[in-house]
């Protein structure tokens, strides 16, 4: 269910309208469309967090083409889709915390929130925050535009072994979603906890994918009453915009040179207009065919991450999830997914492969080969997502990678019993973001932190702001 959009940007209608362009770009923001932005001005977005980091100095490829000798080799044939980072922190390379200070609760929550947090004892186990994270700031930012609001889901929050070594305390961290504390909130109460169970991802995407696509649903018939309201709320929103656009034209007069252009402007908000109508159709048919794509046939997942370390029996999971994602993205249900493959401080394995311990001591044991080979298994993970987003067809000739902002995101990283560095983290970001990134390089960060990269994202989903986290720690987008 592709969507085809024009980029349409401030100087587009001040040339096409003159001073009247000023007027008209909140109705177009209004509509989907960012400065620079495709795809309706709303790339995908993937926070894919891996766990503990890579061992750092075995990072550092010279160049973009030199992948292949790095932990990172897996994404050798994704090359000219990736820019890999040196010397970027998390925190500016020392935790941000209010009190106890320690580099897992600030690698972990600094990696997905750029923002400060607490613990409720001294121990890195048990620390939290009051502040959102990027994924969840983004997908609220897209549920203010008309055109994304009805998506089914705002984001999805997926994970297989999403925990950590010492989830047997309780709690462990294996959170990466947290959403702003609101009154009341317990102290994990704004964190968002991943489905970390294969079948219930694939049956909330198939409820909705079998609503529009087949009268032949094999899906339990359910009460639809909220899905319905919904979507009525959206067409009232599709037919105000679209006569705000009418009203524009009959001011610029409706033969004018002028307004015929804005009959571009409303090509996107017609397909919208017309899928909604079509899912509406098939709620009251029960059924319906207005997607022009097969439904899919895949068989119903089975696998389940939860409180597994083990990455032989973790991999099918993993692949499943991504399988998940692709389906998400292909028939439009979000734009927004955090996936985590493993908690920070991982007590991950990987006994096949001849690495019995968990990453975690292997870090602190300078174990460098055992890390890199567990390294190279979540760049071949990563490496499965971004094949698997190039396989979506977006029209106009690029993909759904082409229009997604994906983060590969870890937290600290040692080489020692004594501690952990928040310094020269090996963030990687795959994606064009719709056409406002340029991939294909390695970028020295200079020792800026991960936040400037989220403001990269940021912009690239059309939140003008310099500002993701904490605000000192900001110098602006990096790329």
């Amino acid at each position: 269910m592709s969507r085809k959009h024009r980029n349409l940007t401030r100087r587009d209608l001040i040339k096409a309208f003159g001073p009247l362009g000023f007027l008209l770009l909140p109705v177009a923001r209004a509509m989907g469309y960012a400065p620079g932005g495709a795809f309706a001005g709303a790339p995908r977005f993937v926070m894919f967090f891996k766990g503990a980091s890579y061992h750092s100095p075995s990072v550092r490829p010279a160049s973009i083409d030199a992948l292949g000798s790095t932990p990172l080799a897996p994404l050798a044939p994704h090359a000219q889709d990736v820019i890999v980072f040196q010397g970027m922190r998390i925190h500016g390379g020392s935790p941000k915390s209010d009190d106890f200070q320690e580099e897992h609760g600030g690698g972990l929550i600094g990696c997905v929130t750029g923002n400060e947090y607490r613990y409720s004892k001294n121990d890195s186990y048990y620390a939290y925050t009051d502040h959102e994270s990027i994924d969840v700031a983004i997908a609220n930012a897209y549920q203010t535009r008309p055109a994304l609001a009805a998506l089914p889901f705002a984001s999805l929050h997926l994970g297989a072994g999403a925990h950590s070594d010492a989830d047997n305390v309780g709690l462990g961290q294996r959170y990466i979603s947290f959403r702003k504390r609101q009154a009341g909130d317990s102290q994990y109460g704004n964190a968002i906890e991943p489905v970390q169970n294969a079948g219930q991802v694939y049956d909330q995407l198939m409820q909705r994918v079998m609503l529009v696509c087949s009268t032949d649903s094999n899906q339990p018939a359910a009460d639809n009453s909220a899905l319905e309201a919904a979507l009525l709320r959206k067409k009232s929103l599709i037919d105000l915009r679209l006569s705000d656009i009418a009203d524009a034209k009959r001011t610029l007069g409706m033969d004018s040179e002028h307004a015929l252009k804005l009959d571009g402007l409303v090509d996107g908000w017609r397909e919208i207009e017309k899928a909604n109508a079509a899912e509406l159709a098939a709620l009251e048919s029960g059924g319906g065919d207005g997607s022009g794509m097969p439904c899919p046939t895949s068989t119903r997942p089975s696998g389940n991450g939860q409180n597994k370390n083990n990455l032989d029996e973790l991999s099918p999971v993993h692949d499943q999830m991504i399988d998940l994602i692709k389906l998400a993205f292909t028939w439009d249900l979000t734009r927004v997914v955090a996936f985590t493959l493993s908690g920070a401080s991982s007590g991950q394995r990987w006994p096949s492969q001849g690495v019995n311990r968990a990453h975690h001591s292997l870090e602190h044991d300078n174990d460098v080969k055992g890390q890199n080979i567990m390294g190279r298994y979540y760049s071949e993970k990563f490496a499965a997502l971004l094949t698997a987003l190039k396989g979506i067809d977006d029209g106009g000739g690029q993909s759904a990678l082409f229009n997604s902002s994906i983060v590969l995101g870890m937290e600290c990283w040692s080489d020692s019993s004594s501690g952990h560095y928040l310094t020269d983290i090996p963030f990687v970001l795959a994606g064009q973001g719709g056409g406002v990134i340029q991939t294909g390089r390695v970028v020295n960060a200079a020792g800026r932190s991960n936040n400037d990269l989220f403001v990269s994202v940021q912009r690239a989903a059309g939140i003008e702001s310099d500002v993701f986290g904490l605000e000192s720690l900001c110098q602006g987008a990096i790329v």
